[in-house]
C-alpha cells in the first residue's frame, strides 16, 4: 500500500513545496530506501474560511521568486509548475505522515492542522523535529532578501538529506 507523506505550510508556495520536491529527489536517488512512498504539499490558506493566496505560484510573487530562484536552481529544485492547494479532510485522512513547516501551521493558527483535524493528530509532526537545533523554518512570505531565502532553502534541503529516513519510519509507524 502506498504511503502518503505531506508537507504543509501557510500558502503552499515556498517551504512545503520545496520540502516535498527535495524529498521526492532524495527518494528517487535512494529507491531502495523507500517502497511506495508518495510525497505532496498543501497549505492552510483557503481553509476554514481563511483567504486563499492572491496568486497560486511563487513565480507570481516577483520579489520572493527573484530571491529564491538562484538557490533553487543550484540545488536542482524545480517548483515552477507547482500550484498552491489547500489541505482538505480527504487528503489528511489518506496521509500516513503530515509534516507542518512551523508551529503556527501545526497548532497556533486559527485554522491550524490540529484544530482542523483533531482525529489526525497522531500523524502530525513539525519539521523542527528533524532539525539538529529543533528550530522552526521561518515563513519567507513577503521577504525579498536573497540570503534569507537561501538560508531557508538550504536548511530544508540539508535537513531532509540527513533525516529523510526518519520520515520513512514515521510513515511505517502509521500503517
Amino acid at each position: 500500500m502506498k504511503k502518503l507523506v505531506l508537507f504543509i505550510c501557510n500558502g503552499n508556495m515556498h517551504r512545503s513545496v520545496i520540502a516535498a520536491e527535495c524529498l521526492k529527489n532524495i527518494l528517487e536517488k535512494n529507491k531502495k530506501d523507500h517502497v511506495n512512498i508518495v510525497v505532496d504539499s498543501y497549505g492552510l490558506q483557503g481553509t476554514q474560511g481563511t483567504t486563499p493566496p492572491i496568486h497560486k505560484k511563487l513565480s507570481q510573487y516577483p520579489k520572493e521568486w527573484a530571491a529564491a530562484q538562484p538557490t533553487l536552481r543550484k540545488l536542482h529544485i524545480d517548483i515552477q509548475t507547482h500550484t498552491s492547494q489547500p489541505i482538505t479532510a480527504r487528503i489528511m485522512k489518506k496521509a500516513s505522515v503530515v509534516i507542518a513547516m512551523d508551529e503556527k501551521v501545526s497548532v497556533r493558527a486559527t485554522n491550524s492542522l490540529k484544530k482542523q483535524f483533531p482525529n489526525q493528530i497522531h500523524k502530525i509532526h513539525r519539521f523542527a523535529e528533524l532539525t539538529p537545533d529543533h528550530k522552526t523554518i521561518k515563513d519567507p512570505a513577503g521577504n525579498g532578501n536573497k540570503k534569507f531565502h537561501e538560508k531557508i532553502i538550504r536548511r530544508i534541503h540539508s535537513t531532509l538529506q540527513k533525516k529523510y529516513k526518519n520520515i520513512i519510519v514515521w510513515a511505517k509507524i502509521n500503517e
